[in-house]
């Protein structure tokens, strides 16, 4: 009876340890890397968040070793580190009063819908609907100026021609100008107690209260004068 009840409690005493082993590092580890991650980067969330360890095997399987309460924490070794793209990351291990650092090596993906172009836009297109699409996307290494709605870009200028499946972003659209370059426009001259209007050619776009290089018609003379209508230079002398 007594040698009974003592294998009763080893056997017990065997499972209940296997609960104590740290379960499952990778998942606990990428959490705690995704809330590093979204202090750098407050546009983000954990959801938006895809981490891939690479090489990774052999530390993860000596981490299941561990305590359950075991922690971890990422150790920021200069204040620019870009946790983003393929990364190393140093972690510190805490497990009671014992403590050691690792690496792990990993891809970091945020994964965002942004706006992407669904056919060729050409330079100086108006924009519509039509010509956006939404995709989610990697946005970790893209610069910030990434669209994620297309409706703020309706009725405004493609830039630049942008290939099909690209990527929008802001400084590859704008307003539409008032003035066109190579237009004919209006200049008025005024000073004090003066106002004198003469043709001239507008030399790039122009828009409402900017200043854009013109010519007069009678001169290859370039002057500088601000936007103020459609076909309207104001040059103050």
């Amino acid at each position: 009876m007594i040698r009974a009840v003592f294998t009763l409690l080893l056997i017990l005493l065997f499972f209940t340890g296997q609960g104590w082993a740290l379960d499952n590092p990778e998942q606990k580890i990428a959490e705690v890397i995704k809330s590093y991650i979204v202090t750098k980067y407050p546009g983000w969330s954990k959801d938006d968040l895809q981490i891939t360890f690479k090489l990774a095997e052999k530390t993860f399987d000596g981490l299941r070793n561990l305590p359950e309460d075991a922690s971890f924490r990422v150790l920021e070794v200069y204040p620019e580190f870009k946790p983003v793209g393929n990364v190393i990351f140093p972690l510190e291990v805490l497990s009671g009063e014992n403590s050691k650092k690792i690496f792990l090596r990993a891809k970091v993906e945020a994964l965002k819908e942004i706006v992407a172009a669904a056919k060729l836009i050409k330079k100086g297109k108006l924009l519509e609907a039509s010509d956006f699409k939404l995709e989610k996307r990697d946005v970790a290494l893209l610069p910030p100026k990434y669209f994620i709605n297309s409706e703020v870009m309706v009725g405004k200028e493609a830039k630049i021609t942008i290939p099909e499946n690209s990527t929008l972003f802001e400084w590859m659209i704008g307003d539409l100008p008032l003035i066109r370059r190579g237009s004919e426009v209006t200049i008025i001259i005024s000073a004090p107690g003066l106002s004198v209007k003469t043709k001239g050619e507008a030399l790039e776009d122009g828009y409402q209260d900017a200043e854009i290089k013109v010519k007069r018609a009678e001169s290859k003379k370039t002057i500088a004068g601000k936007v103020i209508s459609p076909n309207e230079v104001e040059v103050k002398i």
